[in-house]
Order: C-alpha cells, then sequence, then structure tokens
C-alpha cells in the first residue's frame, strides 16, 4: 500500500488543498468583516461582547428654529381735548392693559404737560395682540417716556435720557422780503428772527428799516438732541448792515459782576431807555400823520402808529415806568398808558386783554397786554402812541440816548472776547 506521503498521491491531493486554503480566506475575511461591522454598531458589539468598540457618529435631524417675531406697531398723535386713555383706545388696547400703561406713567408723566401733537406709539407682538409689548410717548426730540414689562410681566415706566448737545453756529443770510420770511428759506426755524429783531431792537427796526440786499449775520447758541433742533439759546453776536441802517454788529457780554448786555465794538451800549417797537414782530399798517380814518372814514390826524399783529401778541413796555391807565378808553378800547421817567408817556390800545393793574411799575420788555380789536378797529392791531406834557410824538421819530458804556476797568476783557466774536461772524475762524 503506498504511504500518504507517496509522491504520486499529492497531484491528487493538491486541487483540495487549495479549495480548502480559499474557503478559509473567504471565511476569514467575512469574519473580519463582521467584526468590523459590529465594532460600528454598538448593539451588536454588546451582543457579541469583547473588542474595543469605535467612536460613533449618529445623524441628528437639525432643531427647527422658532419663527422670527413679529412685531406691530401703530402710531397716533394726541388731539385737542383727548385724554390719554382715549389715545390708547383708539390705538386699539383694551380696556385693562390702557388702565395699566396709565397707572405706569402715572409717578414718571406729567399728564398736565401732555398737549396737542404728543406721538404715542404701541408696539405689540403678533399673535398676542391684547398685550403691550412697548408704548412710547414721545414730546419733542428729547422728552420720551417708555413703558414696557419688567420679567414678572408687570408694566413700568422709564423716562429715556436724550443728550442734549450745544453748539455756536453761524447763520448769513442775504435779506429778500422780511428777516422771517429769509431765514425760513434759510433752513432755520422763523423764531430766530424775532431773536435777532430782540437783540437790534435798539438799533434796527425790523418793521421799516429793512430793504431787499441787507445781510444779517448771527452767532446763535444751538441745542440739539438726536439730531434735531430742540431750539436756540443766546445770540452772542449780531450783525446787520443795511442800506438804511448802515452797519450796526453787537456782542453780548457778561462783566465780573455778572451783569449781562450788549455792547457795539466800542464798549457803548445798545440798550437805550426806549425800544424802537412795543411788539417782538410785526408790521406798521398807519404811520403817523394825516389819514381817512378806516372807520369813520373822514380825515384825521393818527396820533401814533399802528401794528398789525394776530390777536393775542404781546405787547411790551417800551421802557421802564408806572401804569397811568388800565382799562377801557373810548374808541381806544382796552388800553395801557406807562408813565416814564424821562417825562414821555407812552399808549397801547385795542388790547384783547389788559396784564397790569393801575399804579404799578413795570420794566422794559414787561408784557402790559395783549393784541386785540376792541374799540373802534376794523381788524386786529396794536396803535402805539407817545406824549410829552399831553402833546402826541410820532414814535419812529424818537431819539433816545443809550445807557452807560462799559466799565473802563472791563474794556480790555470785553475788547478780547469781542474780537474773537468778530472773527467769528466774518468767518475768519471756526466757530466756538
Amino acid at each position: 500500500m503506498s504511504s500518504p506521503f507517496d509522491p504520486i498521491q499529492r497531484p491528487r491531493r493538491a486541487p483540495l488543498a487549495i479549495a480548502a486554503s480559499a474557503l478559509a480566506a473567504v471565511l476569514a475575511v467575512a469574519v473580519i468583516g463582521a467584526s468590523g461591522a459590529w465594532r460600528h454598531d454598538p448593539l451588536l458589539a454588546d451582543a457579541i461582547g469583547g473588542g474595543e468598540t469605535s467612536p460613533v457618529t449618529t445623524a441628528v435631524p437639525a432643531a427647527s428654529e422658532p419663527p422670527p417675531m413679529r412685531v406691530l406697531v401703530k402710531t397716533v398723535r394726541l388731539v385737542r381735548n383727548e385724554t390719554m386713555g382715549q389715545a390708547l383706545t383708539r390705538l386699539g388696547v383694551d380696556l385693562a392693559q390702557a388702565n395699566a400703561v396709565i397707572v405706569a406713567l402715572r409717578d414718571h408723566f406729567p399728564f398736565r404737560r401732555a398737549k396737542p401733537g404728543d406721538q404715542l406709539r404701541l408696539e405689540q407682538v403678533e399673535g398676542q395682540q391684547g398685550l403691550v409689548h412697548r408704548f412710547t410717548y414721545r414730546q419733542g426730540p428729547a422728552d420720551e417716556w417708555v413703558v414696557q414689562p419688567d420679567a414678572a410681566g408687570t408694566l413700568r415706566t422709564q423716562k429715556r435720557e436724550v443728550k442734549v448737545e450745544r453748539h455756536v453756529s453761524l447763520v448769513s443770510v442775504d435779506v429778500q422780503g422780511s428777516v422771517y420770511e429769509s431765514l425760513a428759506r434759510a433752513g432755520e426755524d422763523p423764531a430766530l428772527a424775532v431773536a435777532a429783531a430782540d437783540v437790534l431792537a435798539f438799533d434796527v427796526d425790523f418793521y421799516q428799516d429793512v430793504r431787499a440786499g441787507d445781510r444779517l449775520r448771527l452767532l446763535v447758541e444751538k441745542f440739539s438732541a438726536d439730531g434735531k433742533l430742540l431750539r436756540y439759546g443766546d445770540v452772542l453776536a449780531a450783525q446787520y448792515d443795511g442800506s438804511e441802517t448802515g452797519m450796526k454788529r453787537l456782542f453780548r457780554y457778561t462783566d465780573p459782576s455778572g451783569r449781562t448786555s450788549y455792547f457795539d465794538d466800542n464798549g457803548s451800549s445798545a440798550r437805550r431807555g426806549f425800544l424802537r417797537s412795543p411788539l417782538s414782530y410785526a408790521n406798521i399798517t398807519s404811520g403817523f400823520g394825516n389819514r381817512r380814518h378806516p372807520v369813520l372814514g373822514y380825515e384825521k390826524k393818527h396820533q401814533g402808529v399802528d401794528y398789525g399783529a394776530p390777536t393775542g401778541t404781546p405787547v411790551w413796555s417800551v421802557g421802564d415806568g408806572v401804569v397811568s391807565t388800565a382799562g377801557w378808553t373810548n374808541g381806544c378800547g382796552k388800553t395801557v398808558s406807562v408813565r416814564h421817567t424821562n417825562g414821555l408817556e407812552t399808549m397801547y390800545c385795542h388790547l384783547s386783554s389788559i396784564a397790569v393793574r393801575l399804579g404799578a411799575h413795570v420794566m422794559q420788555k414787561q408784557v402790559v397786554g395783549l393784541v386785540g380789536m376792541t374799540g373802534m378797529a376794523t381788524g386786529p392791531h396794536l396803535h402805539f402812541a407817545v406824549k410829552r406834557a399831553g402833546a402826541f410824538l410820532n414814535p419812529l421819530g424818537l431819539k433816545v440816548p443809550r445807557e452807560v458804556p462799559i466799565d473802563p476797568a472791563n474794556k480790555a476783557d470785553f475788547q478780547a472776547k469781542a474780537a474773537t466774536l468778530k472773527a467769528a461772524l466774518a468767518g475768519s475762524v471756526a466757530v466756538m
């Protein structure tokens, strides 16, 4: 019998060995593959036990983000004779929330200061229109009260802090028409015309001295908030170059004692015993002298000057004095007369109301009444008259001396400060 190691037998056994080896290799690959799969599947790995598992990365669906909050905004203006509650109702705020807003405002907002034109702004979250997300009460650029819920949902009020900025501006206009109109065309608030007339009142009559082509230059303080003009401050320097007036230039100066006034280049006071006019701004509708009476219809001497102005315009005394008349005076209607220390007496006629009493001491620029059309008048205006020893004088022709100039001890200080203002007026240095 042949041995199992007989070389002759080997050719027959070789295919079987090869097949066996191939099968073993396939099984090994399968086992390795299965083992790899188990390693990547923690459940299978745990089932078979043993072996080190690789980190598992599990794909988790992205959480959906909440939709953005949409805020609905409504804005209204307070109207005449409307209460805060009524305005909130107009905004669509229910009664309970309106009461809560008013309670929140009570200790912060002075309701008596509410006025027509104030802005009310309501913000509500879409889907929660029954609740106030934020309520804002705005009264001009610098006054704003904000009401919104705290963490507990209770409405609270906070007054928004607004930074008020001061700067000095150079305003220059060529006059076409009135000074008022010219400043408005230059983008300035026409209220600046009143301030300019006030400063120049002793040297320039804005009712009769103004001519086309005149030039006005002002250095004026401006106070603003959030980029919007709040108000004008002091006029630091004023210059009017007119064909009728010549060049008039005045500087505001406060001496070491605290006295403030306006002075010209030489230190002479701009202030005189009398103002040029008893109104801040108006038009002369009738001058001094003969004219046809608008009511009686016949020729009669007009013993004063008429200024056309709306009813309610403040009328001030042109100088210091004592009230000698305060009441009804025939065709003059409601009248105030003031007796001055220089022997002159001034009369203010056709007033709608009187602001002083008989015998009272009044100061220059103190309001003595308001323009009206009482007595013999066809429209609202002020009849202004001046008397000396019972005789009427032309108010526009009065020559009144200036008051005392700057004290010599302060002259150098004034001249140094005036030089800076003069350079700024001329535009040769940066405005302060």
